[in-house]
């Protein structure tokens, strides 16, 4: 299962297409200016069994964007707390720093560039960390 996962904001989204196992496929973080471009370009890409779009800043406005282009796709918020704190660490793991900077604690850093697609990217595996434990519960 193919899952487009959407961190929504004023001025740039975060966007991201991960498998059901969290194999993540495509990341990108756009100008919302450019959101309804790039989101059909990525429907038409990956063609995403699943939506999830961030609960937080602009998802209203975003939701608002993606129901002419997702028609019978199931679109879902996904709870937003702490996920900027905590895509800043999935950055930090997938981009370790380097020099000496790799002795200066992660906490105190921040990513030279905007990390608006790991926060699409932790949405998605808050989704499915729910969904896991969900159909546990149903076992």
């Amino acid at each position: 299962m193919i899952l487009l996962s959407i961190d929504p904001g004023r001025e740039k989204c975060g966007l991201a297409v991960l498998e059901d196992k969290g194999e993540i496929l495509d990341q990108a973080v756009i100008p919302t200016s450019q959101f309804e471009i790039e989101f059909e370009k990525k429907l038409k890409q990956w063609n995403p069994e699943i939506i999830l779009v961030g609960d937080g800043t602009f998802s209203k406005a975003v939701k608002t964007k993606i129901v002419p282009f997702a028609k019978k796709t199931p679109v879902i918020s996904v709870d937003e707390s702490n996920s900027t704190f905590l895509a800043r660490k999935l950055y930090f793991k997938h981009h370790p720093p380097r020099g000496i900077w790799k002795f200066i604690p992660l906490g105190l850093q921040v990513p030279p560039v905007p990390y608006d697609d790991f926060a699409a990217i932790f949405l998605a595996y808050r989704y499915l960390e729910k969904e896991s434990k969900s159909s546990k519960e149903k076992q």
